[in-house]
C-alpha cells in the first residue's frame, strides 16, 4: 500500500513538471511564431507527439495516458534548449545595453571635460 502511495506521488510530480514544461514551451513558441496553433504544432514536432495529445494532456490529464519515458525525455531536452536560448538572448541583450551605456558614459565624460575647461577659462 505504501509503495502505491509513493508511486502515485512520483507520477503526480512527473505530471506536474511535464505539464509545466509543456506550457513554457508553448508560450515561448507562441511568442516566436505569433500563433498558438503553430506553437502547438511546432512543440509537437519537437517532442515527437501530436498537437492533439498535448492539448488533451494539458486539459484532461486524468484522461490521457502519462507520456512514455522517451517523450518525457524529449520534453525535458526541449525545455533545456529553450532555457539555454533564453539565457543566451538575455546575455546578448545585456551586452548590447552595456555597450550603449559605455558610449553614453564616454559622451558624458567629454561633456564634463568641456564644462571643466569652460569654467577654468571663465575664472581667468
Amino acid at each position: 500500500m505504501m509503495i502505491r502511495k509513493i508511486w502515485k506521488s512520483k507520477m503526480s510530480a512527473t505530471t506536474t513538471a511535464t505539464q509545466s514544461a509543456l506550457r513554457v514551451l508553448l508560450e515561448q513558441e507562441g511568442r516566436r511564431l505569433g500563433s498558438k496553433t503553430e506553437a502547438y504544432e511546432s512543440v509537437a514536432r519537437t517532442i515527437g507527439a501530436s498537437s492533439s495529445w498535448i492539448r488533451k494532456y494539458l486539459t484532461y490529464d486524468d484522461r490521457v495516458a502519462e507520456p512514455r519515458v522517451s517523450l518525457f525525455q524529449n520534453i525535458s531536452k526541449a525545455y533545456d534548449h529553450i532555457c539555454s536560448r533564453v539565457e543566451l538572448e538575455r546575455e546578448i541583450e545585456r551586452a548590447k545595453l552595456a555597450a550603449v551605456k559605455d558610449e553614453i558614459d564616454a559622451v558624458n565624460q567629454s561633456f564634463d571635460r568641456l564644462v571643466d575647461r569652460s569654467q577654468k577659462a571663465e575664472i581667468r
